[in-house]
């Protein structure tokens, strides 16, 4: 909880503009997860019948720079189990288990999932103690009125936009990338937001890019404190990052953008 934001509860959005959720389990890396296949044999055998498809991947790292969002890959090879759509992914390294999704529907289903591919890592994998706890939602928000970057000013709370707030310039900037870090009661925040292009997630097979303006909103909450692995509390943990995340993602429009979001219909 950030004490001075004003305390929204969450409520559903007709026109939800998450596009990734993602929450994650770091803890001391376990080099037995990948030398020793029967391991992972017997994880996929504990999530398999929610999750068949297995794959043998690459993690991918995404960039917020001045030319828009880019895509590089990481070092790191994973273990993933996808369900039958193929709309959730339980991935796997040495050290974190993460699991997300492009089909969020409440806070109460997804923490549900984590704490079953959770709990499944931390009998199949002799996992003991969580290093970093994180959840976080990339929102991408789109509306039919901005064509420009400077057409944010209608919507996005000022306090937020910096120099997009400023007729000076406001007019020739082309895309804007900002980093902010707070302090919560119960961990960390990163909020990165910015007027740009495209998209920031990797394509689906047969899709496109879309196109136009969108307003990023990847926000992170998360807690670096070692402790002992309580999946029970880990769960209340992510409920209350949910609630955190919330009430910024609310302060940082106005109240028209919201309803319209809200209520899906246009303005």
């Amino acid at each position: 909880m950030i004490s001075t934001l004003p305390q929204h509860e969450p409520v559903d959005l007709e026109r939800s503009p998450i596009v990734l959720a993602l929450v994650q389990l770091q803890f001391p890396a376990i080099l037995s997860i990948k030398t020793d296949e029967k391991m992972v044999a017997r994880y996929q055998d504990r999530v398999r019948e929610r999750y068949p498809y297995f794959f043998v991947g690459q993690q991918v790292e995404f960039l917020l720079g001045p030319q828009g969002v880019a895509q590089q890959p990481a070092q790191a090879s994973n273990w993933q189990f996808k369900d039958i759509e193929q709309n959730w992914t339980i991935t796997i390294t040495t050290n974190a288990v993460t699991l997300e999704t492009r089909r969020y529907t409440s806070i109460s289903d997804f923490v549900d999932r984590m704490a079953e591919a959770v709990l499944a890592a931390k009998e199949v994998f002799g996992i003991t103690v969580q290093q970093r706890v994180g959840l976080r939602y990339v929102n991408e928000i789109r509306h039919s009125e901005v064509e420009k970057p400077s057409d944010w000013r209608q919507f996005m709370n000022l306090a937020l936009l910096g120099p997009l707030s400023d007729d000076a310039v406001a007019d020739s900037i082309e895309s804007t990338a900002q980093e902010l870090r707070l302090t919560t009661s119960d961990g960390s925040l990163i909020l990165r937001h910015g007027a740009t292009r495209g998209t920031t997630v990797a394509l689906e097979p047969g899709t496109v890019a879309p196109e136009g303006e969108f307003y990023l909103l990847d926000i992170d909450a998360f807690n670096e404190e070692g402790r002992e692995l309580d999946v029970r509390a880990l769960g209340e943990l992510v409920k209350s990052y949910n609630s955190t995340i919330y009430s910024l993602f609310r302060w940082s429009m106005n109240d028209q953008l919201f309803e319209h979001l809200r209520s899906g219909e246009d303005d």
